[in-house]
């Protein structure tokens, strides 16, 4: 009576874990059906429909130690397994990798069909728990590697698929002495229960999760996205008042001296009057390339505004950030995006926290002032918020002085 209520308990959860996968196999197509570039949830829902399919094999065969019952039921196991694989690489941007799931598929199929090796329950398990703990391994893998994109339910999702990984591999030493499914010994109905009881609840905690995880990210893209200039993507000027109050409180705390480039391209609106907006905006574009390729990763350009544009370089003394203005008006002259039709230049304003304070209006407020100054005396110039008036200017004739590398000792 034992064994026959226990089988009933199996049948029951592998009944009802059938309807429900096939259920959330159909959520997640609808979710990709209304979001086509998230080809992550069109990944899940394979793995969902092969997990139902090895369910109903179950419930319609058994585990009888043929093909038609372990066989495919196996097969569809480590099928669903190297779906959610693969749907962990399409979530972090990577291309899917048809030929090692379609592999592990084959190698099983291969395996079920030689009766010396399928016949060995000790050899079953051994193998397929070999092939699952693979693909679940290297589904926590992948959402590991893309540790660097903050979205709170990875840790979990990882943390899950790593105890997956970690059931299917203890399989393997267990495989002598444990009772099947834990391991190849006979078969126990209550621990069949409590495998199929396990699977089930991974399933579903790991299923609220992916969808969790996805919809953080699509919030932290809208975040995201609200903090940078669509044209260039430089930083706006949200951005630029939110970050640089933060950067300006830990200058202060540490006393450390951060300095400011207000730069403002000359000649852009009569560039736009004459030659329209589609060429003004290459112009941007080549711009905002320029200055990225002159100040380091961890220094920081926004976008005030129109033509005008704000870095802030921290840790860094007034005399580098002059090395670095005066690299990106060279190379902005130099490139003459405006081309004939158009000469454009940059006239760049310095100040830093040992004149304006650690007060972001005030540090602003000096850099424009400076750039002010630098286009009353005729533009393409960088001048210092500290001599304005009498100018630490480098005039643009100035071709032949050596200047350092505006990143050396920065």
């Amino acid at each position: 009576m034992t064994t026959i209520e226990g089988y009933l308990d199996s049948a029951t959860v592998i009944l009802f874990g059938l309807f429900v996968k096939v259920l959330l196999a159909f959520l997640f197509f609808v979710f990709w059906a209304r979001t086509p570039r998230a080809s992550w949830f069109a990944w899940w829902g394979g793995s969902l429909l092969f997990g139902a399919l090895a369910a109903a094999n179950v419930f319609l065969h058994g585990l009888r130690p043929e093909f038609a019952g372990l066989g495919i039921v196996v097969a569809a196991l480590i099928a669903s397994f190297g779906c959610c694989w693969q749907g962990a690489r399409a979530f972090e941007g990577r291309a899917p990798m048809w030929l090692a799931l379609l592999t592990a598929v084959g190698l099983w199929i291969v395996f079920s069909l030689v009766p010396v090796l399928f016949e060995r329950t000790l050899y079953r398990v051994i193998f397929s728990s070999l092939l699952i703990s693979l693909f679940t391994g290297l589904s926590a893998f992948e959402f590991w590697r893309g540790r660097n994109e903050p979205l709170p339910s990875r840790w979990m999702i990882v943390a899950l698929l790593g105890s997956l990984s970690l059931i299917f591999a203890v399989r393997i030493p267990l495989a002598g002495i444990a009772p099947f499914p834990f391991g190849a010994q006979p078969e126990s109905a209550a621990w069949m229960s409590g495998f199929n009881m396990l699977l089930f609840f991974h399933t579903i905690i790991l299923v609220v999760l992916m969808v969790a995880m996805s919809r953080e990210r699509t919030e932290l893209e809208h975040r995201n996205a609200s903090y940078v200039d669509p044209l260039t993507g430089a930083s706006n000027r949200r951005a630029f008042m939110e970050k640089g109050e933060r950067l300006l409180a830990r200058h202060e705390h540490s006393r450390q001296e951060l300095c400011a480039l207000f730069l403002d391209i000359d000649g852009f609106k009569q560039l736009n009057d004459r030659l329209g907006h589609v060429r003004g905006d290459r112009v941007l574009n080549r711009f905002v390339e320029i200055v990225q390729d002159n100040i380091r990763p961890t220094d920081f350009l926004f976008r005030i505004g129109g033509d005008e544009f704000c870095c802030l370089l921290p840790q860094t003394i007034t005399e580098q950030g002059y090395w670095v203005a005066e690299r990106i008006r060279r190379q902005f002259e130099a490139a003459d995006p405006g081309g004939p039709e158009a000469r454009v230049t940059v006239s760049i304003g310095i100040a830093s926290t040992t004149v304006a304070g650690y007060d972001l209006e005030a540090l602003l407020r000096e850099s424009d002032n400076a750039v002010y100054a630098a286009k009353r005396r005729g533009r393409n110039l960088v001048v210092t918020a500290e001599s304005k008036e009498h100018g630490h200017v480098r005039p643009a004739a100035s071709n032949g002085a050596a200047m350092p590398d505006a990143r050396r000792g920065m």
